[in-house]
């Protein structure tokens, strides 16, 4: 039996030898230790985060389209300059032989709020003719005129316009929603990152612990084997469950760079030398949430409720826009024109300017869809739309029911289990303990010993394991409500 046992302990030797061979060189990194708290990872990942920073700029792309919508109402200033030398053929003896043409012209077109296309145009011509029947070949004319072209069935003054533009800032508003979203689940993975990093160190806290007394351990089956009070086998159990323990210490510092270097890959941190030691605790002070007062606070502030009651909005906008689809078109026009010709480029500006010389025109066209299937297919598709928004926004309230309800009740679960496991980890020291004391009087084992201890790190690693769940918890709970964010950042996106 001894030579089996030597066997067996040999081949963990072998195993162990395997596994610490690269967490040794984790644990003697002597890179300088920097000091972090929750707080600091909060503030690293809002400035620092390539997914915040990402996700700012899906708002500010969005919010580009505001000016192309308000683009319609843009002035547009139109010029031109041209020359014609006609020299054609004609039938009658009357006609000119030659006419040479300078055209300028420039002007200015607006569109208004109210539908109304308003512009100015002023032009130049220099006319140069041989005509028989002209009184005048050579001249200058010049003339200024005002147009207006007023929509009064599609487009009722403006309607469609201006409703597009509130849908553009809606949909803004929802952009802005959405890229809050993705900042607040970044900084919720930052903050989830540290506490994994507290936890880790929690762990390795423990592990360190527990390899003290299995030296302490060895040491009093050492000294016994060599005064003979104790047998070899058991000496041999006593190394292995030590160098176990130093295992599972050195495994741990790799756990610990590992759950760092997420965290800095999060805070978009290159250096990855750096050591960084958590300053706060796991420990903090247990409560039970409250159901209906947490719901209260999601329908508040959940942004995926916002963004759906924007659409709602949006889609009745566009009902609006869909039934001013059905009038004809219905466009007033009025033009006033005033000209001038004179033998030089001055006296033809006065001309236009002082004499009566106009013309005046008003007319309405009208534009009449016989059957105007397009206009009242698109009105019913967005009367669907608007029913469906409708279910969704039910099946949102239904869904933050559920999610609040889920979270609550998982915070509270583990608030119980971190009392119950405090409770077991305090138990399995005292146990231990108590068996050291047998040990010292002769009426122990190593095997049970060694059991004792385990019994002990496994208490004291899920009370870990289930502080750091409840800390997440609180985070996860914030982040269903849409609340995490707002307790570090105030600012506009």
């Amino acid at each position: 039996m001894k030579n089996k046992a030597i066997l067996i302990t040999t081949l963990l030797f072998l195993l162990l030898q395997l596994q610490i061979s690269y967490a040794e060189q984790i644990a003697d990194n002597t890179s300088p230790m920097k000091q972090i708290s929750i707080a600091d990872v909060t503030r690293l990942a809002i400035e620092n985060s390539l997914d915040i920073q990402i996700a700012r700029i899906d708002a500010y792309k969005e919010r580009t389209s505001l000016g192309k919508a308000k683009s319609i109402f843009d002035t547009f200033v139109n010029s031109g300059a041209s020359y014609e030398d006609d020299k054609k053929k004609s039938a009658t003896t009357l006609s000119r032989t030659k006419t040479a043409t300078n055209e300028y012209s420039l002007g200015v077109e607006k569109k208004l709020p109210t539908g109304s296309s308003l512009k100015i145009d002023a032009e130049h011509s220099l006319i140069d003719a041989n005509s028989s029947s002209s009184a005048i070949n050579n001249y200058n004319e010049s003339s200024l005129k005002f147009s207006l072209n007023q929509s009064l069935g599609k487009n009722f003054f403006g309607l469609t316009d201006r409703s597009n533009i509130k849908i553009t800032k809606i949909n803004i508003d929802n952009a802005e929603y959405s890229s809050l979203d993705e900042i607040e689940n970044t900084l919720y993975k930052a903050q989830s990152a540290y506490w994994n990093i507290v936890l880790k160190e929690k762990e390795l806290n423990i592990k360190s612990d527990m390899l003290k007394e299995a030296e302490k351990l060895y040491s009093i089956y050492k000294e016994n084997y060599e005064r003979g009070t104790a047998e070899k086998g058991d000496l041999f159990a006593v190394e292995v469950n030590m160098r176990a323990r130093k295992n599972e210490v050195l495994i741990a510092h790799l756990e610990k760079e590992i759950a760092k270097n997420n965290l800095l890959f999060l805070l978009n941190e290159e250096d990855t030398d750096i050591q960084l030691q958590p300053v706060d605790s796991l420990a903090t002070t247990l409560r039970n949430v409250d159901v209906y007062k947490t719901l209260k606070e999601a329908i508040s502030y959940r942004r995926d409720y916002k963004i759906i009651k924007n659409k709602i909005e949006s889609q009745n906008i566009d009902i609006k826009i869909k039934k001013n689809a059905l009038w004809p078109e219905i466009d007033l026009e009025a033009s006033f024109l005033k000209n001038g010709l004179a033998s030089n480029y001055q006296d033809s500006w006065n001309e236009t300017a002082e004499e009566n010389n106009y013309e005046f025109f008003t007319g309405i066209t009208f534009r009449i869809p016989l059957g105007n299937r397009s206009a009242k297919a698109d009105l019913e598709k967005a009367r669907l739309n608007q029913e469906q928004l409708l279910l969704f926004l039910k099946r949102t309230e239904r869904l933050i029911l559920k999610d609040i309800n889920n979270k609550v009740k998982e915070v509270n679960s583990l608030k119980n289990r971190v009392e119950l496991l405090t409770s077991i980890s305090k138990l399995q020291e005292n146990k231990l303990k108590e068996e050291m004391k047998h040990l010292s009087y002769g009426r122990s084992s190593s095997d049970t010993i060694i059991r004792y201890e385990e019994d002990l790190l496994q208490a004291n690693l899920n009370l870990a394991s289930s502080l750091f769940k409840y800390r997440v918890s609180l985070i996860d709970l914030d982040l269903a409500k849409n609340t995490l964010l707002d307790k570090y950042w105030k600012d506009a996106l």
